[in-house]
Order: C-alpha cells, then structure tokens, then sequence
C-alpha cells in the first residue's frame, strides 16, 4: 500500500514539474485567439480558447495527404509583428529553423484535403478566478485578446497569460 501512495504522489509530482519546465524554459509565442464558452456548472469559470492556428489551410508545405483523428503532427510557427503565425507542416518532429518554433499538436478528426485541417494542441482551456470568466468572453468593444504560450524543444505548449490589449490579464502561476 505504502508503494502505491508513493508511485502516485511520485506521478503527480512529475505531471506538475513537467508542465512547469515547459512554463519556464519554452520559448514564448503570442497566439491570436477568439475566447468562447466562459462558463461550466462543474468546472467554475474558464474560457475556452479558439486559436487562429486551430484550423490550418491545406496548401501550408508539408501538409499531409490524410489524417487520422488523434494522430499526432508538429506545425512549425514564425513571428509575423506580435502574432506568430503557422508556415508549414510536420508528421515527425522537425529541427527548428531560425526565427521558428515547433509546436506538438493532434488531428481532432479524420481529415483529407481540401478542407482546413483542425489541430488542438491542448491549450484551449484556460481557467480564471471565479467570476471573471465573462470579462474574458465579453471584452470591450475594440479589445484584442491574446494568449502568451511556452513551448518547449519538443513542442509541447502550456499557457503563461491571457493579454487583454496587450495587458497580462491573468497569468499562470504553479499555485
């Protein structure tokens, strides 16, 4: 029994420290994003992410022939201004390039051309202090909402803040 508390606190501690390397050593991107859904009975607040590299063209380079719900594809990101912005297409990971960054993401259904090919990367969720998910879903008219992601050498990405105007609304904090 002793084992089996210790093997579970051992894998809880390893999910944490493994998101918070990716906090801190990844490279930071701002991602464009349209919040929706700021609200769960069971979960509190949180807003739901839609980022603008969730549905990726066809015609990016690389881009595959056909894809499996869930498998697995690396999409490589360049700082276009502020915004980062999808310019190809990976099955494997690929050596970054300069000025570029990988990030890991899966196929959120069967997919073939020519349709735009839907990736999550499981940033779409994002929970804020109870109360204050509206102010998310509803900005100010004219307001932009940003996301700051981390994401390490071997594309996986986590959340750092929310940005309203290019303000850090809230940021993710290991408590």
């Amino acid at each position: 029994l002793l084992i089996a508390v210790i093997l579970q606190t051992v894998v809880l501690f390893a999910m944490v420290g493994m998101k918070q390397w990716t906090l801190s050593t990844g490279t930071q991107v701002l991602l464009e994003t349209s919040p929706i859904d700021p609200r769960s009975l069971f979960r509190g607040d949180y807003v739901r992410l839609n980022f603008s590299i969730n549905s990726l063209p066809s015609n990016l380079p690389g881009t595959p022939k056909a894809l499996k719900k869930g498998e697995t594809v690396y999409v490589s990101l360049r700082q276009a201004g502020e915004l980062w912005h999808p310019v190809s297409i990976h099955l494997e990971h690929p050596e970054p390039v300069s000025g570029t960054v990988v990030i890991k993401g899966e196929a959120r259904r069967n997919w073939r051309p020519p349709r735009t090919l839907p990736i999550v990367y499981g940033i779409e969720e994002f929970f804020v202090p109870e109360g204050e998910g509206r102010a998310i879903e509803r900005p100010p008219p004219g307001s932009k909402i940003n996301i700051l992601v981390a994401i390490d050498k071997y594309g996986n990405a986590g959340i750092k803040a929310v940005l309203v105007d290019g303000v850090s609304r809230y940021e993710e904090s290991l408590f």
